[in-house]
């Protein structure tokens, strides 16, 4: 009676929202299935306390979890740890975006014993999982969720689904490098990459951000190196040469639009800054996402 208690008492809710989703409110339910439809995704740095799975089926741009900084297109499938903060962007010319959100209570639903062993092959010390490889047919999993209207049929689809993933081989999204300072600091942290993406093809002066989030110039420095695990200007340069991917990946800009559109002030400084980040040339990065 106990485990069937927990399972209908487990009923979750689904919902359709045209706006950026704020902290999950409190709820008796185990899990929460919602839609994502709006012009673009816009820069909120937050986190919560449960799981998230997030399927993209519409949209393109940056996707932050964590330390990591990465591009994202229609496909793209992550699966974000409790209490990671995360993102994503869309670029500038993305016209609407379309995602479904699966939202997972694992604390609660670990009281159930035989769940026990499934959650456990997901506790790593990482931010996240990537399982955008992964067969098209998984990932519709989480609009099929979203189109069940009998909860109970969710809930075994949910279960399915959990199973599917825990035979995958994600990729890994490191560990954050202080989750502490970033978590206390998350409101300074939206601030910072709100700045970022709306100055990020100019120069960038250290002063005027520092002024915005009420720092002097050397002890902000000093605190996003501390947060961050990286100087912040080795994260404007991640960032530049994430946004350099997505062009190279979805325009025909030649690449030396590409370098001033994105914030470098030579050819040169882009190419080796590519390189050290990217590990292949920018004409080589070309190649590949060319075969």
């Amino acid at each position: 009676m106990h485990i069937l208690s927990l399972l209908f008492n487990s009923i979750n809710f689904k919902e359709n929202i045209k706006a950026k989703r704020e902290y999950t409110e409190q709820s008796s339910a185990s899990f929460k299935v919602f839609k994502v439809e709006q012009k673009a995704f816009t820069a909120y740095w937050h986190y919560h306390p449960e799981i998230e799975l997030t399927y993209i089926t519409k949209g393109s741009g940056l996707r932050f979890v964590g330390d990591e900084v990465s591009t994202f297109e229609e496909g793209d499938f992550i699966w974000v740890a409790p209490n990671v903060p995360h993102q994503w962007v869309s670029s500038k010319e993305v016209e609407e975006v379309e995602a479904y959100v699966i939202q997972i209570d694992q604390e609660r639903l670990m009281q159930i014993p035989e769940l026990k062993d499934l959650f456990n092959q997901f506790q790593h010390k990482i931010s996240g999982l990537n399982f955008t490889p992964v067969e098209t047919s998984l990932k519709h999993f989480a609009t099929t969720l979203f189109n069940t209207k009998n909860s109970t049929s969710q809930f075994f689809k949910l279960l399915e689904l959990l199973h599917q993933l825990s035979q995958q081989k994600g990729e890994l999204i490191p560990m954050m490098k202080n989750s502490t300072q970033q978590i206390i600091g998350n409101e300074r942290l939206d601030i910072i990459h709100r700045f970022i993406f709306e100055n990020y093809q100019q120069q960038i002066e250290l002063e005027a951000l520092a002024t915005k989030v009420n720092m002097t110039k050397t002890s902000f420095c000093r605190w996003f190196k501390q947060a961050k695990g990286i100087s912040f200007v080795a994260y404007l340069h991640q960032f530049r040469i994430e946004q350099a991917c997505h062009l190279l990946k979805n325009t025909r800009r030649s690449k030396s639009q590409i370098a001033y559109e994105v914030g470098f002030d030579s050819i040169s400084q882009f190419n080796r800054t590519f390189k050290k980040i990217k590990g292949v040339s920018p004409s080589e990065f070309s190649k590949i996402i060319s075969l």
